[in-house]
Formats: C-alpha cells, structure tokens, sequence
C-alpha cells in the first residue's frame, strides 16, 4: 500500500503559507488544470459532460482512476482520505463534502505513484495533468467549494469552467508576479485573460534578464 501520509506530509512541508491578500494566480492555475484535463480528455474520452460533472463526482479528477483503475487498490481510497484528521495550519480542508481539495490531492498523489507505469507509457506526449494542482496548494491557495454551476478559489472567486487557458509557465516568481500586478476589483476584475497573461510572462523574463 503506498503511503499517502508521508505524500501529505511532504507537501504540506512545501506549502508557503495560505494567500490571504490575492487569489489571482490560483484561479489561473485551476484554469491551467481543466486544460491540461481537456487535452486527455481529447484522447482517451473521460465520461460524458466531466466538467459539470466533477463538482459532484471528485473520482473524475483522477485520470489513473480513469484510465487504470485496479492501479487504485494499492491506494487508500478517496473516502478514506478524507477522514485524514485536520491539522493546525492547514491550508486546505480534506473532509469537507463541498471541497475539491481532497479529490484533488488523492488524484496528484495517485499521479505521481504511477505515472510511470506502462500503461501511461502511450501518454508521454500529454502534459503532467497534476503539476498546476501541485503548484496551486504549495503557493497556499485553496479550492473550497465546488457546485455543478461554479467552483470557488481561496473562498473569494468562482472559476468560469473554461478549457482553454494555459499558463506559459508555473515558475512560483512568475505566479508571484502575476499576483502583484494584476489588480482586483472583486469579482472577475483584474484576473488576466490568455493574451494578458502572455504579455505578463514576457514582461517577467525582461525583468529577470535585467
């Protein structure tokens, strides 16, 4: 049986602490994370309608569950994961029915127990699925509520379900930047769109350059 707690331990160990002050970077990066998902799904076919599905549904977070799931006996289950008991300081809530984080976290860490089994082998051309979602819970942010018609971010902003956006890099200074530049005026306001998170990735490799 692999060890999830030590998994645990280990990211939790990583994370920077929870954002307080802005959600921007970890609303893009779940935006980066459907997209990647939509690329396997384009391939392998997950169940019919996945996106509104998964708020409900968190075993379709799991592409080895999707495409192996006998892998999954060699794992606790997700219910069982989520009776993992909280712990001061947390960032994220694994037992709560509304949250995507559980479903989240078991899906990456089922990720990177068998991502290099031979059945994935025919894969190698997609992208990780999970390294957003990695990124995501080490810069502290958060997916709190999940709903068939939205999904709430750092319990401030619901992510529009598109498939389409892809961060040019995870590069946590980049993530940073991102998250002092772009203002919020609540809401939508100020979360960048693909062109305007192109423009901020290059304004961030000039200013390292510099």
């Amino acid at each position: 049986m692999e060890n999830f707690q030590d998994k645990l331990n280990e990211l939790k160990n990583q994370i920077k602490g929870r954002k307080i002050q802005t959600d921007t970077s970890g609303i893009l990066l779940f935006k980066d994370f459907l997209s990647k998902m939509e690329e396997w799904n384009n391939v392998i076919g997950f169940p019919q309608d996945w996106l509104n599905k998964i708020s409900r549904q968190h075993d379709l977070l799991n592409i080895v569950g999707i495409i192996a799931p006998d892998l999954l006996k060699n794992v606790i289950s997700l219910n069982d994961f989520r009776n993992n008991n909280p712990q001061n300081g947390d960032t994220f809530n694994l037992s709560s029915a509304r949250s995507l984080d559980a479903g989240l976290i078991h899906a990456l860490f089922c990720w990177d127990f068998f991502k290099n089994n031979s059945v994935f082998d025919k894969f190698k051309n997609l992208p990780n699925p999970y390294d957003s979602i990695k990124a995501l819970y080490i810069t502290g942010h958060y997916v709190d509520k999940s709903e068939p018609t939205k999904i709430t971010i750092d319990s401030k902003f619901d992510v529009r379900k598109q498939t389409d956006f892809r961060l040019p890099s995870l590069d946590y200074a980049f993530l940073d930047y991102i998250d002092s530049v772009c203002e919020r005026n609540g809401g939508s306001g100020g979360i960048p769109n693909q062109e305007k998170t192109n423009q901020l990735w290059k304004e961030f490799q000039k200013k390292k350059s510099n």
